[in-house]
């Protein structure tokens, strides 16, 4: 075989050619991100518990969650902190999970079940399963005053309209392809607020808590009924659900003795407002702000996904009035550009050193053979690369830039023992060969060594493994 390609240049030239292909193809699909995506093995409930001291959070609501999720045998660490009207548990899995979805949907479905052991009082729990991955992109909305004009605080119906106009922008993002999730920062929440009239409904004898009762049992959340028969199954669904403000100003509450029906907007005042006090504030340049952050899917090239999102934010921007100002507070894609161009810059200067010192000690010929090698072994890292799942970040760049002193020592020692023979007088497929016999088992030796030595690294469990295992696997690519 090695007669065969020594004697053959159009195989050589064929084997080249599929290594440049294969390289270059890689490289052109291959996911790009700054750092390396690790499996978020952490999760946080958080249950609220309006009302309550903290003694009461933990033992009606802390403690019932953490003992359900103990059924878990793949959680390694349940915690929780109780504090007057929140609770939060926070579970941490095994670091030899590698698939935690399965996982995280079994917790949610214990999550459920424990629902109805919490008080009446407690509102139900929010599991979050999403804190382990950095946003991509993160954008503000917030209001500039005119120059000249007495700059004041924002109110809250200034920034309900900046939530609409967030919420536009999200629905946006989300259809751009390659976006993993949206989600929105500081904004309010609305709410249907009933303010009662106390000396009207003291007039007509009604409590708070009968208006209350009244109001809940209008809202119908699930269907009336079912109607069956040998082939359909029918959901029966009660008509006038409160889908308005006037539809609960319309909910009877009773009906007097000469017939008129008293309703909910006799004795309250139905309006909808925003809610207080604000569960969650943004702030930029210390004004309130709302913030859109964006997350790209691992399987995506950061810049190709930027320029979609930039597109996407620059359309959107033409329909903001001109005192709403939209800015990046952060882009990923400038980080991970300016690492990979560092990290680049280094090969480059590598290979410019390795090849000066070669043409210093081997001579313009075989210096020559040797460089061209650096490259083709690149490629054919990336191919494997592509092949193997690994995209391109600083650690597995970081790799080919320690690979790169490593991978050329086979080479000078094959060049020279095969420019030695012929040096001897040895006729060109004689020193190939008697150089491959001779060198091929203590370079194939030293190879694996090195190999193997990277292997640990790889094969490390947990987080730690997961983010510094591209340095060892593009090693090992580049060894092979």
């Amino acid at each position: 075989m090695i007669t065969a390609f020594v004697e053959n240049t159009r195989l050589q030239v064929l084997v080249i050619a599929v290594l440049v292909v294969a390289g270059l193809a890689a490289l052109a699909s291959l996911p790009r991100t700054e750092d390396p995506r690790v499996q978020n093995r952490v999760a946080v409930i958080l249950t609220p518990f309006p009302g309550a001291t903290a003694e009461r959070v933990e033992a009606l609501v802390s403690e019932p969650i953490e003992n359900r999720l103990r059924e878990l045998p793949e959680a390694k660490i349940i915690e929780s902190r109780s504090q007057p009207g929140l609770s939060i548990v926070r579970i941490e899995l095994k670091d030899s999970i590698t698939a935690t979805e399965p996982v995280w949907s079994q917790a949610r479905d214990k999550l459920a079940d424990v629902q109805s052991e919490l008080p009446a009082d407690a509102l139900p729990s929010r599991f979050d399963d999403e804190r382990g991955y950095a946003f991509t992109r993160l954008i503000a909305l917030r209001w500039i005053w005119p120059e000249g004009s007495t700059k004041r605080a924002v109110d809250n119906t200034e920034l309900a309209m900046l939530k609409r106009y967030a919420e536009e922008l999200q629905a946006r993002l989300r259809s751009v392809s390659g976006t993993d999730l949206v989600d929105i920062y500081g904004a309010p929440q609305e709410e249907i607020r009933v303010t009662l009239d106390a000396r009207q409904a003291g007039a007509l004898q009604l409590s708070p808590a009968e208006i209350a009762a009244a109001v809940g049992a209008t809202d119908a959340k699930v269907a009336a009924g079912t109607l069956r028969n040998a082939h359909n199954r029918l959901l029966v669904e009660v008509a006038g659900e409160l889908d308005s403000l006037e539809s609960i100003r319309r909910v009877a509450l009773r009906i007097t003795d000469d017939g008129a029906t008293i309703r909910v907007g006799d004795v309250a005042r139905v309006s909808r407002e925003t809610k207080t006090p604000a569960t969650e504030l943004s702030l930029v340049h210390g004004e309130p702000a709302v913030v859109i952050a964006a997350r790209m899917l691992p399987s995506m090239r950061i810049d190709r996904w930027s320029t979609w999102i930039d597109a996407t934010i620059a359309d959107f921007s033409t329909a903001l009035p001109g005192n709403i100002v939209l800015e990046t507070l952060f882009d990923q894609q400038g980080y991970t550009t300016a690492r990979l161009g560092g990290l680049s810059l280094n090969i480059v200067l590598g290979f410019s050193l390795i090849l000066l010192i070669l043409l210093i000690t081997l001579g313009w010929r075989a210096a020559l053979i040797v460089a061209a090698a650096l490259p083709l072994t690149v490629l054919f890292t990336l191919a494997c690369m592509r092949y193997w799942g690994l995209p391109i970040h600083q650690m597995s760049v970081t790799g080919l830039v320690v690979a790169l002193g490593i991978m050329v020592d086979n080479a000078i020692v094959m060049t020279d023992a095969i420019q030695r023979k012929r040096q001897a007088g040895v006729e060109r497929l004689t020193a190939v060969l008697e150089a491959v016999r001779h060198l091929w088992l203590p370079l194939a030796g030293s190879t694996l060594t090195t190999i193997l030595a990277f292997a640990p690294i790889v094969l490390m469990p947990g987080p730690a493994g997961e983010f510094v295992g591209g340095i060892a696997l593009s090693v090992m690519f580049a060894l092979a």
